[in-house]
């Protein structure tokens, strides 16, 4: 588990916000420190950290947490956008989370340029930055019961290619030791604003809002556990 901080889409640095955010991580840290679950602290997520202001702001943030828990590694989770990779506060994190949404918000369908786009990018924060990084957000959003061939955006053969497209690249470079996890966007349909981009809300689910399972639910069961059955130790072998 990842135990993260309500902060999103922070803009604004100054020093009321700030005081704010240290007293949120704070509450986190004391409710969450004895979870042997929670492997890991995020301190925001997609904060306009390309502002040269967000520097010093997230630099005393991770102080802050740092001074709660030196056991646990601390990250930020980043908005990509695709191949800038300016960003003021990354560098006080110790593993950089990253959002990933080509092929859908970016060359939305075009699911033949995902590869390419993806493995670039992320070599290009893995040089820029030289840290462990992860994808903490990648998904489609997908009506559940519809269906096409070929797949076309909302569907769920569509959701399902997606997903495979961005596992070639993981795969390649989990290989490389630097890739270190991948976390779909999102495990259950669930409600937000209306507007034109949503379909009666957000819709990347694995599952449904009343929990049924997608396509796409199947082929990461299938993923992690022979992901599982790759890491597991025999007996013999100890």
């Amino acid at each position: 588990v990842i135990s993260e901080c309500s902060a999103v889409s922070l803009d604004g640095f100054n020093d009321q916000l700030l005081e704010n955010h240290k007293n949120a991580l704070t509450e986190l840290y004391f409710r969450d420190r004895n979870h042997p679950s929670v492997v890991m602290w995020s301190v925001a997520n997609e904060p306009r950290s390309f502002r040269p202001e967000a520097g010093p702001y997230f630099e005393s943030v991770m102080e802050h947490l740092r001074s709660l828990d030196t056991s646990r590694p601390l990250t930020l989770i980043l908005y990509d956008h695709d191949l800038d990779v300016t960003d003021y506060a990354i560098q006080y994190a110790d593993i950089v989370g990253v959002n990933k949404y080509m092929g859908w918000y970016s060359d939305p369908g075009h699911l033949e340029a995902v590869g390419k786009q993806l493995i670039t990018s992320l070599r290009l924060w893995r040089e820029t930055l030289n840290k462990p990084i992860m994808i903490t957000e990648y998904g489609a959003d997908t009506v559940a019961g519809l269906h096409s061939l070929p797949s076309l955006m909302f569907t769920e053969e569509f959701q399902a290619e997606f997903l495979t497209k961005y596992w070639e690249v993981f795969d390649e470079l989990r290989a490389e030791g630097w890739f270190i996890g991948e976390m779909p966007w999102v495990f259950s349909d669930f409600m937000t604003k209306q507007e034109i981009r949503r379909v009666a809300g957000n819709r990347k689910g694995l599952f449904t809002r009343d929990r049924q399972p997608k396509m796409a639910a199947h082929l990461v069961r299938g993923r992690y556990q022979a992901m599982m059955a790759d890491a597991t130790i025999n007996h013999d072998e100890l």
